[in-house]
This record gives structure tokens, C-alpha cells and sequence, in this order.
């Protein structure tokens, strides 16, 4: 075996994207020395990169107690109370510091910053970057400067495939460099995943995030949550677009081949201002019923909306170019769109401070359980940057704590073998098994008006794949090793979402079950976790006007929207659901 590369720091950040980033240089500010590990090219700079850079953000005039009730009422209850407090009332310093640092956000002649209230909301808004379409890369480089000027290494094309451990406590990592193939061993005082939790490589816009962070805290001990919420966009057919969450409170809507603004049908409060989750339900039954396909239409867009939406730069400003060479003006027509799964929602629990209960090991970010299945445009700078500083300053002033155990990197290295040997044998290409996962995904009763019947038949589908696909696949070179445990990750996070998805028998935030379509009673966390058997799965009430959770849920975001009677719902389930 060729001579391992090994490294030693206070603080790993798994993960250079925002969260990581933060992370990073909120650790800086106590820890000796911080170490980011990321398995793509140097400067990919993570999903953040393809983001518009608005941020979320409870300006000084704002109470928090006004922000977290509309929180609860947008999460159907299922809210972390305490979490999402805390990130709000921390987030105005996260967004004077990207000021500060350079990050221009949009205001209007007066000098007032321009906000786009979100989902119909009154007090939960946005703050634009300017100009339009620079923001997430903008975003980045700012956040890599401050990293220089604080003397942060950075590690990229190195991929983690297992976190060490040593008398429970993680103590380091090991992986592959994803070019030459050396192994690598990082010891750390402490470890932040910042990896996001895992996705399935739907678009060219987030093929990055597959699971392997998941994967990483599953098998160091980790308790997941939220993991029946999936990620739901609309985008174009075609080409992809950022903004829609703008977009449509300046006036786009979505409407069917007839024409008709569809949405205010299943909801005259909200029509399509509302989580693309709501949204995609309205597209597919109008599917079922032949009213299909539907366009986005922003014709119908202000003058104010259209100036400040329109990109000036980055990957928009590309893509706006090359549809008006192709005769499409993108505001003042119809262009077709549709649903697309993206990313799994959920992610490992923390507490306030971002600890996953494992002693030594934190996760913020996308790799936290935070989302619970709608979304907020702004929201995940909003929470990347502040619990990205929550982790950093926790484990920073852990990894002080205690003595780093200088492990035997040989023994890390062999707990690795089982992976890295496999470069080179005869077998089944990664890229079949994520096309297979993909498949078994796909599917509207599995991904948007989910049933018992569509959920167990993927179930089924994906056993098949973990007992006769995963044991043989193989690599030919390090770069298809990553992709191994790419698809690794992937059938994880699945299994996450189809068993958390068939144990949550209601609907509510973006879950919606045809056969259970109706709310049932209190609001409830399911956790999984790795068991001596499999995965383990318990329910966990939300202690709701207990210590931290003051609001208790007195109105449902998800009771805005009236859909017709379900052709699948069971007579009993609704029975049993209003009981």
C-alpha cells in the first residue's frame, strides 16, 4: 500500500461549502489550527455557488417571538423551537458580517434594502444581493477570503470514507485522495459535517450532494430526522433558472395548458405564492386530470419585479444569453416547467450547539435535521451561516478540551480496506446503481402524492439493490471510487426517506400521503438510527409549551390549500386521521 498522507488538526470541517465555511471561521477564532476537506476541485465552493446569495435575515425592527409563530404555523408544528430561535436572533450579525466584508445586499433609491416576503407570509422576507445572479459566488469568495486572512488550510479532491473512532468519541477521519488514490488519515480534536445530507444527482445544478455525509454519521452512531421530507423544485424542462421564490410575489404564476392559474384553485389565500411542494401537488393532479403540461408564466410580472429579477451576471446571466439567441424572452412568455426531486430534507439532530449526541462529531448546515419539508428562499443562508458558526465555536473549544488521541493511522487505514481494495476488480458501475436508485425514486406516489403501495414497492425495489447491486459494485479508477461512495450514500438516504415516509402515517409540511391525507393529531418527529438489526425507527412527541417551546400550534400552513378528494384515500385511513 502506497504510503498514506496523514494529517493533524484541531477542528475537520468535512465540507467547504457556506456551512463549511462558516464553520471553518468561527473555529478559527479558538482553535490553534482548522482543517476543510472537500471531495470536489479546489474553489467548487459547494451548492452555495449556485444560489442567488439572499439571505433571511430578523432586521433589529422585528420581534423574535413573531418570526418563530410564523415559523411554527409554516412547519404545521413540527418546528425546533429553540433551534430556530437562536438561528434567528443570530442572524443579523451573520448578515452585518457578509456586509462588512463586502457582500452587497440590494436597496432601493431611498437606501432602504429590498426584501421579498416569503410564501404569503408577513414577518419571514428575504434581502436580495445585487447584482442579481452574482450572489452565490460572491457569497463564496468572500467567505474563502476571510478563510486566507485566518490562515485555514484547505484540502480538496479527497474524498472521507469513514470517521474513526476511538472509545466512542470521534477522533479523525479517513479517506482517498479522488486523483492519485492515496490514502489519507486526518486526526481532530473534533469533526463538523458540513456535507449536506444527500440527494440523487437529479441536475447538472446539484449533482454534488449524494449521501455520503449521511453515510458518515449513520456509521459513527448519529440519530437522523426529518428524513421522509424530500426536496421538491420546479424548474424548467429545458434549462435551468434561480429566482422562482422571487419571482412569484412580483407576480408569475404557474398555469396549465389551458391557460388557467391553477393554483388559486387549490388555494384562492395562497394560489402559488406559497413552498413548491404545494405547488408540484397542484402540477401533478392537473397532470392526472389532462390539464398538463404547465408553464410558468411570467408575463405577468411587474416592471419592478422583472428589473429586479433579471440576472446580471454568473450562470444566469449565461443561460438568460443563450435563450434569447434561442428567440425565448424569459419575462415576457410562458416557458414549460416541471416537478424535479432534489435533495433529502432531513439530516442528523443536533442540539442548540450543533452536537449529534456522538462525542466529538457536530453537523451543520443541509447536514442537520432543521428542514422539515418546506422551504423559504433565503433560508439556507440564513441557517447555513449561523449554524455553521454554532458548530465551529462548539467544537473548536471541545477539540481544546481534550487530548487528541494520536490513533495508529495503519488500524484507520485497514478499517478503510473494505472500500479502497476495490479499485480496479470486475464489477457493477456505480453509475447503474444511482441510475437504478433514481428510477425507484422517480415516481409520484413515492415523491409527491406518496402511498403505502408506492413506498413499499420502491422499499422492495431498493433491498434489491443494497443485497445484489452494492456488494458487487467496483471502481476502475479513484475518481469512480468517490462515485462508489456517491451511490453508497444515495441508497442510504433512501432507505431514510422510504422508511420514515411509510412510519409517518398523515400528511403534513411537504409529506403527503394518499392514503393518510389528513393531519393526525399532535405534531411528531420520526428518528432513525443505526440498530444491531438495521435501522432503528422511533416516534418523538415535539414538546410543544414545554421548556423552549413556547408557541403552541394554533393554525396549519398546509390548511391553506384544499385538494380534491384522493382517488387512492382509504375510507378508514381518513376515519382513523381525524380520530
Amino acid at each position: 500500500m502506497a504510503t498514506p498522507i496523514i494529517y493533524t488538526t484541531d477542528v475537520l470541517v468535512v465540507g467547504g461549502g457556506f456551512s463549511g465555511s462558516w464553520a471553518a471561521l468561527r473555529a478559527a477564532d479558538t482553535a490553534g489550527d482548522v482543517l476543510i476537506v472537500d471531495k470536489a476541485a479546489r474553489d467548487w465552493r459547494g451548492l452555495g455557488m449556485m444560489s442567488g446569495g439572499d439571505m433571511i435575515v430578523m432586521q433589529p425592527e422585528f420581534r423574535v417571538e413573531d418570526l418563530l409563530d410564523e415559523m411554527v404555523y409554516y412547519y404545521d408544528g413540527l418546528c425546533d423551537q429553540p433551534l430556530v430561535r437562536k438561528i434567528l436572533e443570530h442572524s443579523y450579525d451573520r448578515f452585518r458580517d457578509l456586509e462588512r466584508w463586502g457582500h452587497i445586499f440590494a436597496r432601493d433609491e431611498k437606501g432602504k434594502l429590498r426584501a421579498v416576503v416569503q410564501r404569503g407570509l408577513t414577518y419571514m422576507r428575504y434581502y436580495l444581493y445585487h447584482p442579481y445572479g452574482k450572489g452565490g459566488p460572491h457569497t463564496c469568495n468572500t467567505l474563502y477570503d476571510q478563510l486566507a486572512l485566518r490562515g485555514v488550510r484547505r484540502l480538496s479532491n479527497l474524498q472521507i470514507v469513514k470517521l474513526i473512532k476511538r472509545s466512542g468519541r470521534v477522533v479523525g477521519a479517513a479517506g482517498f485522495h479522488t486523483r492519485s488514490g492515496l490514502p489519507c488519515v486526518i486526526k481532530a480534536g473534533a469533526v463538523i459535517l458540513c456535507t449536506n445530507t444527500g440527494g440523487f444527482k437529479m441536475s447538472y445544478l446539484s449533482n454534488t450532494s449524494a449521501g455520503e455525509g449521511a453515510l458518515l454519521g449513520y456509521e459513527a452512531g448519529a440519530t437522523f430526522q426529518n428524513m421522509e421530507f424530500l426536496q421538491n423544485w420546479t424548474c424548467p424542462m429545458a434549462f435551468a433558472w434561480e429566482g422562482q421564490t422571487g419571482m412569484l410575489p412580483y407576480g408569475a404564476r404557474f398555469v396549465n395548458r389551458k391557460g388557467e392559474d391553477f393554483m388559486k384553485k387549490y388555494s384562492p389565500l395562497r394560489g402559488a405564492k406559497s413552498d413548491p411542494h404545494y405547488n408540484i401537488r397542484g402540477m401533478v393532479l392537473e397532470t392526472r386530470a389532462g390539464n398538463g403540461p404547465t408553464y410558468f408564466d411570467t408575463s405577468t410580472m411587474s416592471e419592478e419585479g422583472v428589473e429586479v429579477m433579471t440576472p446580471t451576471g454568473g450562470w444566469m446571466l449565461l443561460n438568460a444569453e443563450k435563450l434569447k439567441a434561442l428567440g425565448i424572452d424569459f419575462f415576457h412568455q410562458k416557458t414549460e416547467w416541471m416537478p424535479q426531486f432534489q435533495y433529502i430534507f432531513g439530516g442528523m439532530k443536533t442540539d442548540l450547539d450543533c452536537r449529534t449526541g456522538v462525542p466529538g462529531l457536530f453537523a451543520a448546515g443541509r447536514a442537520s435535521s432543521l428542514h422539515t419539508g418546506v422551504y423559504m428562499g433565503g433560508w439556507d443562508t440564513c441557517m447555513t451561516s449561523t449554524t455553521g458558526c454554532f458548530a465551529g465555536e462548539a467544537a473548536a473549544k471541545e477539540a481544546l478540551d481534550v487530548r487528541h488521541d494520536d490513533f495508529d493511522a495503519s488500524e484507520a487505514l485497514e478499517e478503510i480496506a473494505p472500500v479502497t481494495s476495490l479499485i480496479g476488480r470486475p464489477g457493477i458501475p456505480p453509475k447503474d446503481v444511482v441510475r437504478s436508485i433514481q428510477e425507484l425514486m422517480v415516481p409520484a406516489d413515492v415523491s409527491v402524492l406518496k402511498t403505502g403501495q408506492g413506498l413499499n414497492r420502491a422499499l422492495h425495489a431498493l433491498e434489491h439493490i443494497q443485497n445484489n447491486y452494492l456488494p458487487e459494485m467496483t471502481a476502475q479508477d479513484p475518481h469512480y471510487l468517490m462515485k462508489l461512495m456517491e451511490a453508497k450514500g444515495m441508497a442510504l438516504v433512501a432507505e431514510m426517506y422510504l422508511r420514515a415516509s411509510l412510519a409517518r402515517k398523515e400528511s403534513r409540511c411537504g409529506h403527503f400521503r394518499e392514503d393518510y391525507p389528513l393531519r393526525a393529531g399532535a405534531p411528531e418527529w420520526i428518528r432513525l438510527s443505526r440498530g444491531r438489526n438495521g435501522m432503528d425507527i422511533e416516534g418523538a412527541a415535539v414538546p410543544c409549551g414545554g421548556e423552549g417551546y413556547p408557541v403552541m400550534p394554533y393554525r396549519y400552513y398546509m390548511d391553506d390549500f384544499d385538494y380534491p378528494d384522493q382517488p387512492h384515500a382509504d375510507a378508514q385511513y381518513v376515519a382513523g386521521a381525524q380520530a
